[in-house]
This record gives structure tokens, sequence and C-alpha cells, in this order.
């Protein structure tokens, strides 16, 4: 897969690639590791009668060449599922960063530091269990929010969290240790389909905040009032203040032009050549000017992630956060949630039970997965639980400039595009990810594939964001472990693939010379090619995807047949259980999501200290009503 040409060193050969991933790979669950497995035996039995380990390096180069030019979806999964894992630790060795020259770092613009978090205090679990008002289950944007609220409100409040607690103390140096450590199944949580789209998502205090590029948008009012009229969340047009309050104490900033780096302002110049509305993004990380670590945890935190921000706000006020606490089942009695059944490990490494009460109420906010498992593993929330799942099916668009763009270096999420939002339901942002996350994107295989490496710091990037009308599920497998399932119907993929064309005449516009559409059969583009792309038609399962911001696996309903949960968060059927995450949102909500899942928090977490779910049996009407 890279045997090494030009400086770069061959694998294997020169550098250990296999030994780290395969240690990376350790931290997998059994059923994700019996899953990869059988890919890559799938991959290695290839060219059968012989198998693809035995090839010579002409014979292996030329498959590859041939899996990349097939039409069969099959062989692009394979061939990707290769590619990401063989780069995933080609990428990292620091002979390929140097020769390259790619650089990882976070800086404010005066070079200074951000000042200290607060603390969060002890965050081991105290022996058996412990006992709150307000049991929260996750520690992200809602979790987090939501126990901010409820401490401030006098309340005492107990965070759980399954993941490690992390900061710019002492965030994995390593880039593998640190993918293993800060992500759940080490960012290889797929929604099975065709294709099948990777949506990482984190396991740490913080929750994706941690790991997440930090932009900030508020709901499209489009969107909230879809959310009012057809779902009945009456207060959906009352969150003004709640995302002000929010921006505030987060420092959101809008990036200054000249600061954003040359990939953003490559995609400004093209978007204002073709009059396409857009701007700079807003991000919750005040005056920093570089940013290339964020997948890997801020460096130096000035990105207000959950762990830097509330979390430490409500533990000044009183609450309590665990790591390394997997919630497996809530309490119920008469009823009503009264607290939840949990694991965590001693000092030797072995599980024990970990049992905490709550005297008021329990809050899922582990994420439209985390939420959904806990729920299911339950028996409680209805048929609807871990269904309806949206995820903004995303992919993305490089190109070649004549110019250097070292993409790695400005903020690495930088300037939107919002012209074909309405419409088509495409947003556009300048994104450029490190390469050990990218670099599987990057065209060709083989010597190609190390050529397009070598050519990193002339590429831009645009991200294609589509918000979705397909739907997917989230499940228990027989064992208990996750299954997603997400089906891209025919009406998106064409959205996408209108993305991806608007993409690429921007980067032509701002002088690109050739654009890698990242599907297979269309091959590289030169601006010539762009009417042809535009009239063909690629099914669904020739587009490759990733997705970032999964929603809607237990979402708000008036009525109580279409959804899991009622206008105020609380779960249809038992008192005292809340939702408070994007797992309420009752359709894709079109931007990235963090800001409006802050606002909902915040609604759900004064529904809690009022106690407007308190009582069994109560309708969803009537919760509605209680909200209003």
């Amino acid at each position: 897969m890279a045997p090494g040409i030009d400086g770069l060193p061959a694998a294997e050969r020169e550098v250990d690639v296999s030994g780290p991933v395969a240690e990376f790979l350790r931290s997998l669950s059994p059923t994700v590791l019996l899953r990869l497995r059988l890919g890559l035996r799938a991959f290695e039995w290839l060219p059968f009668p012989w198998r693809f380990s035995r090839l010579g390096p002409d014979a292996a180069g030329e498959f590859l060449s041939k899996l990349e030019r097939s039409r069969l979806a099959l062989h692009h999964e394979l061939l990707m599922l290769a590619k990401i894992l063989s780069t995933l630790g080609y990428a990292v060795v620091p002979a390929v960063e140097a020769r390259i020259g790619t650089e990882i770092g976070c800086a404010l613009a005066d070079g200074s530091l951000p000042e200290p978090a607060g603390s969060l205090g002890d965050t081991r679990p105290q022996g058996e269990g412990e006992e709150c008002d307000v049991v929260i289950v996750g520690s992200g944007a809602g979790g987090a929010v939501a126990a901010a609220t409820l401490a401030e409100a006098g309340l005492d409040v107990l965070v759980l969290e399954a993941g490690g607690h992390y900061d710019r103390d002492n965030y994995p140096a390593d880039r593998l240790e640190a993918i293993a450590t800060l992500y759940r199944e080490a960012g290889l949580t797929i929604a099975g389909g065709k294709p099948p789209i990777p949506i990482p998502v984190a396991k740490a205090v913080g929750g994706t905040t941690v790991i997440n590029s930090g932009t900030c948008f508020r709901a499209p009012d489009s969107i909230l009032e879809n959310w009012r009229e057809e779902f009945g969340v009456t207060w959906a047009r009352d969150l003004g203040a709640d995302y002000a309050e929010a921006e505030e104490f987060l420092r959101v900033t809008q990036l200054d032009p000249e600061r954003m780096g040359r990939n953003g302002q490559l995609a400004m110049e093209g978007a204002e050549a073709l009059g396409a509305s857009g701007g700079p993004i807003h991000r919750n990380a005040g005056n920093c000017v570089q940013c290339s670590s964020c997948p890997f945890g801020c460096a130096i935190d000035a990105k207000q992630g959950m762990h830097v921000s509330y979390l430490p706000r409500a533990v000044a006020a009183g609450a309590r956060v665990r790591a390394g606490v997997e919630a497996q089942r809530v309490l119920v009695e008469d009823g009503r949630a009264v607290g939840v059944a949990c694991s965590t490990r001693d000092g030797g490494g072995r599980a024990r039970p970990f049992t905490v009460r709550a005297r008021r109420a329990a809050i899922a906010a582990g994420g439209a997965f985390g939420t959904p498992e806990l729920l299911l593993r339950s028996g409680l929330g209805g048929s609807q639980v871990g269904r309806n799942l949206r995820i903004h099916p995303a992919c993305w668009v490089g190109a070649r400039y004549e110019e250097e763009v070292r993409g790695w270096e400005g903020v690495m999420q930088s300037y939107y595009v919002d012209q074909w939002e309405a419409r088509h339901r495409i947003l556009l942002e300048a994104t450029f990810t490190p390469l050990a996350f990218g670099g599987a994107w990057l065209v060709g295989t083989g010597e190609e594939h190390q050529r397009s490496m070598l050519d990193f710091g002339h590429v831009g990037s645009i991200g294609v964001h589509l918000c979705d009308r397909s739907h997917g599920s989230v499940g228990l497998a027989n064992e208990g472990a996750l299954r997603a399932r997400y089906e891209l119907n025919e009406d998106d993929a064409r959205h996408v693939v209108f993305g991806i064309a608007r993409a690429a005449e921007i980067h032509f516009a701002a002088g690109a010379t050739e654009v890698y559409p990242n599907i297979p059969r269309a091959g590289v583009l030169k601006p010539a090619d762009l009417p042809q792309f535009e009239a063909t038609r690629f099914k669904p399962s020739e587009l490759r995807l990733e997705a970032f911001h999964p929603m809607g696996t237990a979402r708000i309903a008036a009525d109580p047949r279409r959804g899991v949960c009622a206008a105020d968060g609380s779960v249809n059927g038992t008192a005292g259980l809340y939702v408070a995450d994007a797992s309420l949102f009752p359709t894709s909500v079109g931007v990235n999501p963090m800001m409006t899942i802050v606002a909902f928090a915040k609604q759900v977490a004064r529904c809690v200290a009022t106690g407007a779910a308190d009582r069994p049996g109560r309708s969803s009407a009537g919760a509605a009503e209680a909200v209003g």
C-alpha cells in the first residue's frame, strides 16, 4: 500500500506500520474487531487464487489500481478499508510527516495560552455507588449544559461518563493512541448500508466537543419552525436567549479572514467569484488562529469544549463528574426512574458494579448512539427508540492548486457557503483534516497514492454537508453491541452530487487545476469535465461518505406514536426520565448541531428543575402545556 517513493519511507521495510495499527485495534470491541477481520480477510483473498499479501510489488500495485477502477461497490468498500487502516498508521510516522511537511498545532493570535479551566475535582467513581438529586449519563454538549443549569438551580447533580478525563495536560501525544483513547470504537463506528458510512464520535469527558471542529451555528429558522409546527416543539422558536448566553460563555467568535488560513481564503475567493453567499465560520475558540489538532484534542484547550467550560462551571456549583463509568440500564420503580445501574473498573482493570440512586430525575445525554443504547437495554421509551437516525452525510472534495495551500496552517474549519442551503439542503464548509484522517481519501493507490501525499501541501478541501431526509436506525446486536444502519436514498444522493459539483465550481473559480470528487467512476475532474459530471447519474452506493452529527434516535414529537420524548424532553411512559442531546431533534438540523444541543439541554434542564414530567402517566400534550 505504501511502497516508498521520492523520500517517503516504504511501509514495513523501512518503517513499522502494521505493529502500531495492530496495537491500535486492541481498543476495539470484539464485535467491531470481528467485522474488520472479515473485511480484511475478504480483501486478502480478492485476487483469488492468490492472496494479496503474497503478491509481488508490481502485481500488488496493478491489483490495487484494478480495484480503484472497478465499478463494484464491494471492491471500493474493501479498498477503502485497507486504505484507511494503512494510511492511519503510515501518516503518523514522524519521517512521513517530516517529508510531507505537515505540522499539528494550535495557537492564539498573541501567542499566549488560555487561562486554565476550573477543576473537575476527583473524577474517579467512589465506592459501590453514589446518591444525588439528578444523575446525567453523558458529559457532552447536552449533559454538561444540563449539569451546569441544574447545579446552579441548587440540585445535587452527578454526571457519568464512560470515557476518560483528558485536557491539554494529558492528551495522548501519539496520534494513534489519541484516536483509540478519545473516540468511541477508535473512530470506527460505522452505519451499515450502501454505502457504509463512518460516523466518528467521542468517548471522553466532554463528549464529542473534545474532538470536534468548534464550529458554532444556530439552527436555521425554517428547521425550527418545522419542529414547532409538525412535531409540537412549541418553544423551538424561543431559543434566542439560550443561544446568546452560550455564545458569550463559550467565547464564540467569527474568524478573521486574514488569519483563517489559505484553505479557507481560497473557498472564500471562489465563492465570491461566483456570487455565492457565505462567510467566515464562528467558533468557540476565541482568538485562535492556528488549529490543526482539534481531532486529537485541542493542544492548548483554546477551543471551549465542555470539559473546559460547562463542566467546570457545573462542578463549581456543586456537581460531581465520574469518568470511566458505563451506564447499563435505567432503574425504574413504580413507573419512575430512580437511578442507573452501571459498571466501572477497579485498579486492576476488573469490572465491578456501580449503582447511582437519583431522588429527582435521570437524564440520558449519551448522544444519538449512547442514549438509544441505554433506553433499549432498559426496555424504555417505546417502539420509536433508535429509529429516525439522521447523520448529515458528508464528503471531502479536494482540489490541486499551483500555489501552496498548506491547509494545516490556519484554522481547520474556516469558511462556509450557504448559497444552496435553502433549495438544495447543501452546506459547504472549507475543512482541512490532518493527514491521518484525510489521507485515505487522496487519489490513487500504491505509488500514485504516495504521490498524492507528497502533493498534500498543494491540496485545498471543501466539505459537502447534506441536510438529509434519508434515515437509519440504531439497535443492539445479539451480544448487546451497537448496530447502526443507514440507507441513503437516491434523492439525497443526487443532492450530494450537486453539492460536489458546487464545491468543484468554487475550487475552479479560486484557481484549482483539478478536483477530486471522491467518486471512483468520476475520476479526476478538469474544468471542462464539470458539465458531464453533473449530467451523470450516480448510485448512492458509489459515493464515498462520512458523517459527524448523528441525531434523532429519541426524538421529540407531540404525538407519542411518532417519537420517544414529549415536548419537555421527558421519555414517554416513565416519570422522571429525560433526554438532553441531539437524539431529541425531530429531523436533521442542517448545520453543525452543537449550539442547538446546548439550547435544547438548557430547555430540558429547566423542565427537570420545575418537575414538569415528575408524574407517572402524564401525557405528551400535558407536558407540552407545562413547557409552554
